[in-house]
């Protein structure tokens, strides 16, 4: 099998073929990369890519690659991390990450190696949901910058981006409900959600993208990718550390999910 490291950025897709160093515009269609590939391989059957989950960045290489039915294995940048550290790698360029990714494939399974699923009904809700929790953060970061304000007409003019934020806030929420509505399964996935003890419409909605984003996975799994995954660290009889949670997931979640858990075991 060939093997392809990809680091992927906003604008760029550092590439490292075991040989040669390139970069392609990251861009809708990766047409670039496209022309690359059909001239150096004849057919995209033994051919494996990896890269690192970078959220919204990594989507046109994802569809891209599932458009041309391409295996592909997706690391969480935490591995990719602690692989460059076990490498005793010191330097971080796009150049130096692909080659570090390339790197990984002597520790992947064939067998782990997919052609990727997008689910078009969770892409949506994922772009709502990312849009919505960055309006979120906005507004409260706001909130708390017009407290040290005294000026009263800058005070009155931030007041006013203040509930505009608010309106941005409010219709992103009633556009992700909506869409949901208008899609059966999804409705059904939502409604369940919410009978769980201490679960809202908001943890519902970020709880459902989640499971359609990463499905097929257990409990175990999608424990780890939201941190909350217990973690020991002993050795011999001197070290007797707690266990505690690993904190190597999504933060977001572990976060929303803190005063909903509170709730429910009240």
């Amino acid at each position: 099998m060939y093997y392809i490291g990809i680091d992927v950025s906003k604008k760029a897709l550092s590439v490292f073929d075991g040989q040669n160093d390139m970069e392609f515009v990251n861009q809708e269609g990766l047409k670039s990369l496209k022309r690359y590939l059909k001239k150096r391989y004849q057919t995209f059957d033994n051919l494996g890519i990896i890269f690192e989950a970078t959220g919204v960045y990594s989507d046109h290489l994802k569809t891209f690659c599932a458009d041309h039915r391409i295996k592909v294995f997706i690391l969480n940048p935490k591995q990719s991390h602690n692989f460059a550290r076990s490498l005793g790698k010191r330097s971080k360029t796009d150049k130096i990450d692909a080659r570090t990714i390339y790197g990984y494939c002597k520790l992947i399974a064939k067998e782990k190696m997919q052609v990727p699923v997008i689910n078009q009904e969770a892409k949506i809700l994922s772009s709502y949901l990312t849009s919505y929790q960055f309006a979120q953060k906005q507004r409260v970061s706001l909130a708390n910058h017009l407290d040290s304000i005294q000026d009263k007409d800058l005070s009155k003019l931030l007041k006013q981006e203040l509930k505009r934020a608010q309106r941005l806030e409010d219709k992103l929420l009633s556009d992700m409900k909506t869409h949901i509505k208008d899609h059966p399964k999804l409705q059904k996935d939502f409604q369940r959600l919410l009978t769980i003890s201490g679960v809202g419409e908001k943890l519902a909605l970020t709880l459902l993208a989640l499971f359609i984003n990463y499905q097929g996975t257990n409990r175990a799994q999608i424990t780890a990718l939201v941190g909350l995954d217990p973690t020991k660290r002993e050795s011999g009889t001197s070290v007797k550390g707690k266990a505690k949670i690993s904190k190597n997931g999504n933060r977001h979640i572990r976060k929303m999910l803190y005063m909903p858990a509170l709730s429910a075991i009240k």
